[in-house]
């Protein structure tokens, strides 16, 4: 569901992209994925300092943790250094920025009232009279 809104997202971008700029740059939008979405799905704890240091050249610093990187001989040989601690998909950049920011799930937070301040992770709870 989240990435059919993305892709149509992207799609009404690239459209009206495509119908503002002249023919010879509409080439370059060709919906071919051109960057890696690097994901971290594995600790390195217990590995070698030379694993963490890879994982921090690639912008991976915590747990599901996503980065955006263009095709490339550095790229790949990072992600081959720890493919067994990420995961990575073919994108567009358009794409991969998307995918990138960070959701934060509905209910974090705290609500604020008037006299008493909630935790978010189950909604609003009624400021009842005791």
């Amino acid at each position: 569901m989240f990435r059919s809104r993305i892709l149509n997202q992207i799609s009404s971008t690239i459209a009206s992209a495509s119908s503002s700029s002249s023919s010879s740059s509409s080439s370059s939008v060709t919906g071919a994925p051109t960057h890696h979405l690097i994901t971290l799905i594995r600790s390195p704890i217990g590995l070698p300092s030379s694993s963490r240091n890879t994982l921090e050249a690639l912008g991976l610093h915590r747990l599901r943790e996503k980065s955006l990187h263009p095709y490339g001989e550095t790229t790949a040989g990072r992600i081959l250094r720890v493919k067994e601690l990420v995961h990575v998909s073919n994108v567009t950049k358009e794409e991969g920025k998307l995918l990138v920011k960070r959701r934060k799930s509905e209910g974090s937070g705290l609500e604020l009232s008037k006299t008493r301040i909630y935790g978010g992770g189950k909604g609003l709870i009624q400021n009842q009279q005791i």
